[in-house]
Parts: structure tokens; C-alpha cells; sequence
């Protein structure tokens, strides 16, 4: 069963080390542990927790929080107080549990939700970057390249022209499998 696991766990850790690195480190340790293979038959523990993290109580406290406070300002001094520790504490129990620091990881949930809203919507750039708590559009411009890799524009023609070519291709086959349906082209040519 362990020979089985591993590979889907590796994989697992890796495809989700970028977005939620809480799963991959999840992911890693119970490699770790069906790699380690000692003499005695004694079962694993279920989670191995680091020492220095936050509580998991904190880590879904702070999760729900960063989640439902994307769009406005959100502070690591209002982190800390949801976490009730002190900031500094705050900051290295965040980084020791998320791998990353608590802004970053917010700039990171950020850039995320804008992907979700820029598929689901045609809202523009700069209203996305606003309701996804930015100051402005060159500020969720270089916020959303600094995590995603590309800007958000040439990110959102990208994956709409695969919707496109998804929609073409699907009207493309339908109209193939029933030869009385006839498609027309909306576009009017100009002579």
C-alpha cells in the first residue's frame, strides 16, 4: 500500500506546493513517514506538528479571517490579534505553519481570488484588482506577476481563449453529429 501512495502523495505535494503549502508540507510528511521504515510495527502518528507553528485552532481562525477580509486592508498587527499573540510571535508561528510571511501569503490568496474572479466575470482589471483589495491596477498588476508569473491581462486572454476554443470546438462537433443544424456567423462583413 505504501509503494502505491507515494507517488500520488509526491505529486499531491508538488502540484499544490505554490498555492497551499500547508497541503504540500501535509503531503511531504506522510511520504517522509512510509519512507522511513524502522523495525518496529508501532502505527505512525496521524499529523506531525512542528514545534513554534500556530495552534491548528489559529490556522483556521487566521485562514477565515485573511478570507473574508480580502478586499479590504488587512494588517499582521490585526492577524496577531485575531491569533491573540503578540505580533512578532505572530510573525515567526505564521512563517513556521504557512512557509511564507503573512503578507506575502495574502498577496498570494489575492492573486488567487482575482484568477477566480477574472474566470467567472468580465468585470475589468482595475475593478477585480479593487475587490480583491488592491490600491490600484498598477499596484494588482505587479502583485499578480510577482505570484502568478504574467500579467493579468495577457493571463486572462490566455485562458479566455481557451474557453473560446473549448466553445468553438464542442459547437464545432455538435454541428457535426447532426448535419441539419446550420451555425451562422454573427460578424457582418463590410463591402
Amino acid at each position: 500500500m505504501g509503494c502505491e501512495e507515494l507517488p500520488k502523495l509526491i505529486s499531491a505535494a508538488v502540484a499544490t506546493f505554490d498555492c497551499d503549502r500547508a497541503t504540500a508540507k501535509a503531503c511531504l510528511q506522510r511520504a517522509v513517514e512510509l519512507l522511513s521504515v524502522t523495525g518496529e510495527r508501532s502505527p505512525a502518528p496521524a499529523t506531525v506538528r512542528m514545534r513554534g507553528g500556530l495552534a491548528p485552532w489559529q490556522e483556521k481562525i487566521i485562514t477565515a479571517y485573511i478570507a473574508a477580509n480580502l478586499g479590504s486592508t488587512i494588517r499582521v498587527s490585526d492577524l496577531a490579534r485575531v491569533a491573540r499573540l503578540s505580533v512578532g510571535h505572530f510573525f515567526r508561528a505564521f512563517r513556521e505553519s504557512f512557509g511564507e510571511s503573512p503578507l506575502a501569503h495574502v498577496a498570494r490568496r489575492r492573486s488567487q481570488r482575482a484568477q477566480s474572479l477574472m474566470l467567472s466575470s468580465q468585470a475589468s482589471l482595475s475593478q477585480i484588482g479593487l475587490d480583491c483589495g488592491m490600491h490600484d491596477q498598477s499596484h494588482f498588476t505587479r502583485v499578480f506577476r510577482r505570484f502568478v508569473g504574467i500579467n493579468p491581462g495577457v493571463w486572462r486572454r490566455q485562458f479566455n481563449a481557451g474557453d473560446a476554443n473549448t466553445t468553438a470546438e464542442k459547437s464545432a462537433s455538435q454541428a457535426t453529429e447532426d448535419p441539419t443544424t446550420v451555425q451562422y456567423d454573427s460578424r457582418r462583413t463590410r463591402a
